[in-house]
């Protein structure tokens, strides 16, 4: 166990303090772990609960949070975390802990053995939130920032708030994408129960399957030879909005990592001219590994910054996706570290980006033709007020999506990613 504490530091150390992906570390340090479940428990533990397991510490603490030594902190969260959510109220696992400080900082192991033997006598207590703020105790007890926390309750509601935080702390839900051209969602949903996969049909996207034990999924021969693709729901609903035809140019204007790019390639099967573009080149290679498993053809990769305007691209396109670079708090549930590394003028810069990535892309988009704006996030200044300044656009008028001016996805009533699609066509 002492192992995998380690190697749980080391990642948790890597997407705090130096901004990596927790999935791209749990990747990279799976083959080394005696107990990868256990390793990812603890890593999503800790990055769900940072803030509230950084309230009960700061009872126990002497020393301010901000002078301990970060990796110290991190194995008190760890500690924590074990005791209070796993029940963990082994002693072995503190002396297990301490000896793992030993090897960090020596002079910490007492300060490490002290807290956490003084949580397991006093844990209830410890564990009690006393705040009289509705949206504060909120923000602790979800480990979701304040400003993060006030800015969901004044889009949304208290209710809303409630809930979203609770869901994103739960167990997401999985679901992939059918991949048309080498199979049907009948077959494969018989290829995946055949090997004990339990697979539920989706309400959202008419390719999708939901799959309820995904341990092994992309390790499975069907992902190997391009069956699939692990996708959310919400997403793949964008590309049946923007519903791309046969024999038409489109253009992806911010694709990495290309998920949405090879739904559109299975989406026209093959029959358009497709140009998937992202702003960093080394990103490249993943739209390209994507492509090559699925078997897509009629695919340009390409890498340009999507805002600033590129004359060659001038009304050359029938559909354009703006899938725009945003704040992703709708995939908070999937990536628990995005909470750490938002603010609202984060958000307010973002919506601005995104602004200038949709004029230009206008100036591509042929008359007649499409173009759709979605973001993985939820709140208005990503989103409703985006939407209004294309609605007020005299070249462009807005597509219906299924009787509504735009689709909003609610993480915990639609369970998928919290989501918003808009379309328009340019006249």
């Amino acid at each position: 166990m002492k192992n995998d504490y380690k190697l749980s530091l080391n990642i948790l150390d890597e997407v705090l303090n130096s901004n990596k992906k927790s999935n791209d570390q749990i990747n990279k340090y799976a083959n080394y772990a005696n107990n990868l479940s256990f390793l990812t428990k603890i890593v999503y533990g800790v990055l769900e609960n940072k803030i509230y397991l950084d309230y009960m510490i700061r009872k126990l603490s002497s020393v301010r949070l901000k002078k301990i030594h970060k990796k110290i902190l991190i194995i008190l969260e760890i500690g924590f975390y074990d005791i209070h959510f796993l029940n963990t109220k082994d002693y072995a696992i503190v002396n297990e802990l301490v000896e793992l400080t030993k090897e960090i900082n020596p002079r910490s192991a007492g300060f490490v053995n002290a807290i956490l033997r003084n949580f397991i006598r006093d844990e209830k207590e410890i564990a009690k939130i006393k705040e009289s703020d509705d949206l504060k105790s909120l923000s602790i007890r979800y480990s979701m920032p304040e400003e993060i926390t006030n800015y969901i309750f004044e889009n949304y509601g208290l209710e809303y708030t409630k809930n979203f935080l609770r869901y994103v702390n739960s167990e997401q839900l999985i679901s992939i994408r059918v991949n048309n051209l080498k199979t049907n969602v009948s077959d494969l949903k018989k290829f995946l129960e055949a090997k004990s996969f339990i697979v539920k049909e989706s309400n959202i996207s008419k390719n999708a399957l939901i799959i309820l034990n995904p341990s092994g999924l992309a390790n499975s021969e069907e992902f190997k030879e391009g069956l699939f693709t692990i996708q959310q729901e919400a997403s793949m609903k964008a590309i049946e909005v923007l519903d791309p035809k046969e024999n038409t140019n489109i253009l992806d204007i911010c694709a990495a990592p290309g998920t949405k790019t090879s739904y559109i390639g299975e989406y026209v099967n093959n029959k358009s001219k497709i140009l998937a573009n992202d702003l960093l080149a080394d990103k490249l290679s993943l739209i390209k590994e994507n492509i090559d498993r699925l078997s897509l053809k009629n695919i340009e990769l390409t890498s340009f910054d999507a805002s600033i305007y590129q004359e060659k691209l001038k009304e050359k396109f029938d559909y354009i996706l703006v899938d725009a670079p945003c704040s992703g708090l709708g995939v908070i549930g999937r990536k628990p570290e995005i909470r750490y590394n938002r603010t609202i003028e984060d958000i307010k810069n973002l919506s601005l980006l995104q602004r200038q990535i949709l004029e230009n892309s206008i100036l591509y988009l042929k008359r007649g033709g499409y173009i759709l704006y979605s973001t993985c996030t939820i709140g208005n200044i990503e989103n409703i007020e985006n939407f209004n300044y294309l609605k007020n656009k005299e070249n462009l008028e807005v597509v219906p999506i299924d009787g509504k001016k735009y689709l909003e996805f609610t993480n915990f009533i639609d369970h998928t990613d919290g989501f918003f699609i808009s379309k328009f066509k340019k006249i």
